[in-house]
């Protein structure tokens, strides 16, 4: 599935959006757009604010201006602060995959997908588990049902991690840098289900350090520098044939390495 035209409305906005720690403003006005079916990979250098501003936009991260749209639900952090019911209401239509598992030790791999569906959507025992069932194939992972977190590599935990988010129904998937913490054999089982989901259509916007990848999959790349958006084009464009110094002096870091 190709990306809707420029027309239509973006699946998610971000506009103007700032984050500070303390005082001090590590993301600095921001304005992102992601239609639906594109993939955005958004890099650069530790402490550029990459995941920093991928947590806003299901506002696990506050920012401290600014405004967040995605799937008709808006968020605005310009002097109010949202209610339960808007976070559930964004969070529902949101994905989330981080760089730690956050899988419960103690659930199997099924259980693990069936309980966040049930306290999430409500859904019952039956349909929870039959999805479950439906997404661990489609990770690759059918015959790890009843397998502990523990039991399992961390590639696979990751996969599991990814089938739980789908069970969820997100119409948007973030990625925040999900295959940092594995090594590089068990990475690649990640980033090709990751490619399974850009080519089935999934909207996503990913954290990552795999410029390979990124450029094979993403629509677009973003790089951020210093809190800010300092370059962003197709993805080959910017990954081959940057513009801004500061892009070509980060890209030459990684790919000489």
């Amino acid at each position: 599935m190709s990306p809707e035209s420029p027309s239509a409305s973006p699946l998610l906005s971000l506009e103007n959006i700032s984050i500070s720690y303390h005082g001090h403003e590590v993301v600095h006005d921001v304005s992102l757009e992601v239609a639906a079916g594109e993939v955005i990979a958004l890099i650069g250098p530790s402490g550029a604010g990459k995941s920093s501003l991928l947590r806003t936009v299901n506002y696990l991260e506050r920012p401290s201006k600014g405004t967040i749209r995605v799937a008709g639900h808006t968020i605005s952090a310009n002097g109010s602060t949202p209610t339960t019911t808007q976070l559930v209401a964004l969070r529902k239509d949101v994905g989330m995959v981080f760089q730690g598992f956050n899988l419960f030790p103690h659930l199997t791999a099924l259980q693990n997908i069936e309980l966040a569906q049930t306290v999430s959507l409500r859904r019952n025992k039956t349909a929870a588990r039959a999805r479950g069932l439906a997404e661990l194939a489609h990770v690759g992972l059918s015959d790890f049902a009843d397998r502990l977190p523990g039991k399992c590599s961390g590639g696979q935990q990751q996969r599991i991690a990814i089938a739980r988010a789908l069970a969820l129904d997100p119409q948007l998937m973030l990625f925040d840098e999900p295959t940092s913490a594995l090594d590089p054999e068990l990475g690649v089982e990640v980033l090709n289900i990751m490619r399974r989901l850009a080519g089935e259509g999934m909207t996503m916007v990913i954290v990552t350090h795999e410029m390979h990848f990124a450029e094979d999959v993403a629509d677009r790349v973003v790089f951020m520098a210093d809190g800010a958006v300092v370059e962003e084009g197709a993805s080959k464009q910017v990954l081959r044939d940057p513009q801004h110094e500061r892009t070509q002096k980060f890209l030459r870091a990684v790919l000489d390495r």
